[in-house]
């Protein structure tokens, strides 16, 4: 049974994001990183009872607003404004369950590239993304809190809840990083961060100090290796997090028999300047390419430098953009609180990534991160 709390807030946390416009990053890597979010409205929404319904959208120049049938509503710019060709593609989502932003939009425009490459799409799924959080508020002011994001021109709602799952209270906060312009990611405050207006809530519900299930992204990346079928993926380093929330996740996904693995790169180890030399590397590579382009003569040079520029941008600095320097040292890659948790992630195959080309999130994957969360919860709680 799942209800709200009385108390302010829970044992265990459990936080997820949407990056709108993180779709690619460094290294091959493409995803659905509107997951965490979805998971964490599935919850909501099971409390609730609340339709997720896409009423009505709407235009003001280059701003998009989504009406949701709740009454929620949130805005998405296009720096370069909207095509009246996009405004019918973006009119087709009218009537649409929201719950999965990334996908709805996904298939609707086929594509999705953030760093201001293909800014609609982008800025859509802004709008969407803050139009649930908002009708979740707006419907149940007594039971939420809500603040927005305060970081350069980021303007994405924060929302939080404390629900009883059983026995147990349980603090869920979901974040919607969303830069002005649709140009993202810029994703300072995912994760259960605790910088800027996000750390005032954070704190509030104590997910800087409690045992907290971080959810992240659907994703292809070469270094899983070749993965035969999808698979969840639990990452959390045995200094900087904490090992008692990975043997939860490991222990859950194998009592519900989900394909997993406990894979540690050393992805999630805090590295100093880690992302510094990465973003170095990304500038190095434009630099060279603007060398080579501003000396070209030929037609056929210049179209090539371009297109590898256009790749670099368009994929690579998604994982260089997404978060500060300075940051990135104390709560890495998914935006994780020394000793306060660990992540899970959904791994697709390289026959996957050939077929769709970008991942995206079902109905049945939701169901499965519900059940491992739940399965989690209950395996800490003992």
């Amino acid at each position: 049974m799942i209800k709200f709390s009385e108390k302010k807030f829970g044992s265990i946390g459990v936080v997820g994001h949407v990056g709108c416009g993180h779709c690619h990053s460094v290294n091959g890597q493409v995803q659905d990183d509107s997951v965490g979010l979805a998971v964490i409205l599935y919850f909501f929404q099971k409390v609730t009872k609340l339709s997720l319904e896409i009423f009505d959208i709407t235009f003001d120049e280059n701003k998009i607003i989504v009406n949701l049938k709740n009454g929620g509503i949130g805005y998405g710019i296009a720096r370069r404004g909207i095509t009246p060709f996009e405004k019918d593609i973006i009119k087709k989502l009218i009537g649409k369950e929201a719950l999965m932003t990334h996908t709805i939009v996904l298939k609707e425009f086929g594509r999705i590239y953030g760093q201001g490459v293909l800014e609609v799409p982008v800025a859509l799924q802004s709008a969407i993304a803050n139009a649930l959080l908002d009708g979740f508020y707006k419907k149940f002011p007594d039971n939420f809190k809500i603040t927005k994001e305060n970081v350069g021109d980021n303007y994405g709602y924060i929302l939080g809840a404390v629900l009883d799952i059983g026995n147990t209270s349980v603090s869920f906060l979901a974040t919607v990083n969303a830069t002005l312009g649709g140009i993202g990611p810029n994703e300072d405050l995912e994760g259960n961060s605790n910088y800027f207006s996000k750390k005032l809530i954070v704190e509030y519900f104590k997910l800087d100090k409690i045992p907290t299930i971080v959810l992240e992204s659907k994703l292809f990346n070469d270094a899983l290796g070749d993965l035969k079928t999808d698979t969840f993926i639990v990452r959390g380093d045995k200094q900087d997090d904490n090992i008692d929330v990975v043997n939860a996740l490991v222990e859950a996904c194998s009592t519900l028999s989900y394909p997993f693995c406990y894979y540690d790169l050393g992805s999630m180890k805090r590295k100093v300047d880690s992302l510094k030399l990465k973003t170095m590397d990304i500038g190095k590579k434009i630099e060279k390419l603007g060398n080579e382009l501003a000396l070209a003569n030929l037609s056929e040079e210049k179209v090539r430098i371009v297109s590898e520029l256009a790749t670099i941008v368009s994929q690579d600095c998604g994982g260089v953009t997404f978060m500060s320097n300075h940051i990135h040292n104390e709560i890495g890659g998914a935006g994780l609180i020394k000793k306060t948790g660990a992540v899970l992630s959904l791994g697709v195959s390289k026959k996957y990534i050939n077929d769709n080309i970008i991942p995206y999130l079902t109905k049945e994957d939701l169901e499965k991160y519900y059940q491992i969360v739940l399965k989690t919860i209950s395996i800490l709680e003992r």
